[in-house]
């Protein structure tokens, strides 16, 4: 007990102790598996489970006593997979510890997006905002005549009939597009199944063909076709629900840049097989790391570029970083 008041007193300090604490995750990016570096650009731009497991451990930790997870979405979707993770992990934890979820579509949460608007006990979304798009998507592309016409000739072979699915280099055939149809027709099914069981009676009746049909809607579309709860930006809507005194802190990584963040090439140093203790050794004159690959002859011209759109983007991922870490901090 005493650990639990301190953790939380030194969140919300004396004056506000007894205020509401509204902690805040924000789910921004394409849903989508990343297996490299967690501090790379890119990897801030997708939304998986690896990643935000621990945002969401820290906004129900029980310490903090929370009175709510308010958690804003911006994402066009991906990976149906990556979706159910991130939703189950919530609902999980929101039945664990009792913790109730609210859920806000900013510019849009579609498709995937909006299976994790799902998760919550309510769901928001503001007037423009993008909402729903309910369906599955699968797009290729077919080259068989441009390679018939470069006099190319496709090999492929494979154990097991089933494992050639849509080369872009060979014909369709009938049944490879049946089975893409099926799996696809299977993922739509959970979906729905999905939203069924978080939406409920709350879901407009007779107008599954709408609903389902993969549309994108309004946030005032949906709210007539009880896709969400009503329409509200996430501060106003907690408060109203909490009351002028609720505070926010916000739970999604803070910015912590690394010295190769903030230069961009901490995928190179990695790439040419430098740790990144070795590359911070280099800076103090030990002849090794990132001055030794600096001043290498065969790091090359392009390598210089892509070290400079890395920086770039480093910067930008900071500079936006830092400025959700101010607006949502306690206060």
């Amino acid at each position: 007990m005493a650990l639990s008041r301190l953790a939380r007193w030194s969140i919300m300090g004396r004056k506000g102790y007894n205020d509401p604490l509204i902690t805040v995750v924000k789910l921004s990016g394409i849903l989508q598996a990343f297996s490299g570096p967690a501090r790379a650009p890119q990897a801030r731009r997708l939304l998986n489970i690896d990643r935000v497991e621990k945002w969401f451990a820290r906004a129900f930790a029980k310490d903090l006593r929370p009175a709510a997870v308010a958690i804003t979405i911006n994402s066009p979707g991906g990976s149906a997979a990556q979706a159910e993770l991130i939703y189950l992990l919530i609902r999980r934890l929101s039945k664990k510890t009792g913790i109730p979820v609210f859920t806000f579509a900013e510019d849009v949460a579609a498709s995937g997006g909006y299976w994790l608007m799902c998760a919550g006990d309510k769901a928001y979304a503001l007037d423009a905002s993008l909402v729903g798009s309910i369906g599955v998507i699968s797009a290729t592309f077919g080259a068989v005549e441009t390679a018939h016409r470069l006099g190319l000739e496709r090999r492929v072979y494979t154990a097991g009939e089933a494992k050639l699915q849509l080369d872009p280099f060979l014909h369709v055939t009938p049944e490879q597009e049946a089975r893409l149809r099926d799996l696809m027709d299977d993922l739509h099914a959970s979906f729905k199944d999905r939203v069924r069981e978080a939406r409920g009676d709350r879901l407009a009746a007779g107008r599954d063909d709408e609903l389902f049909s993969g549309r994108a809607w309004t946030g005032r579309q949906a709210l007539k076709l009880g896709l969400i709860d009503g329409l509200g930006e996430m501060r106003n809507v907690m408060q109203e629900e909490y009351g002028d005194k609720a505070r926010f802190l916000l739970c999604s990584e803070p910015p912590q840049p690394r010295i190769t963040d903030l230069f961009g090439l901490g995928s190179l140093l990695r790439g040419s097989g430098a740790s990144s203790s070795a590359a911070a050794e280099g800076w103090g004159g030990g002849g090794g790391g990132l001055l030794e690959l600096l001043t290498s002859t065969t790091m090359g011209e392009e390598a210089y570029y892509a070290a400079a759109r890395s920086a770039m983007e480093a910067a930008m991922d900071e500079a936006e970083q830092r400025a959700l870490w101010a607006r949502f901090k306690v206060g």
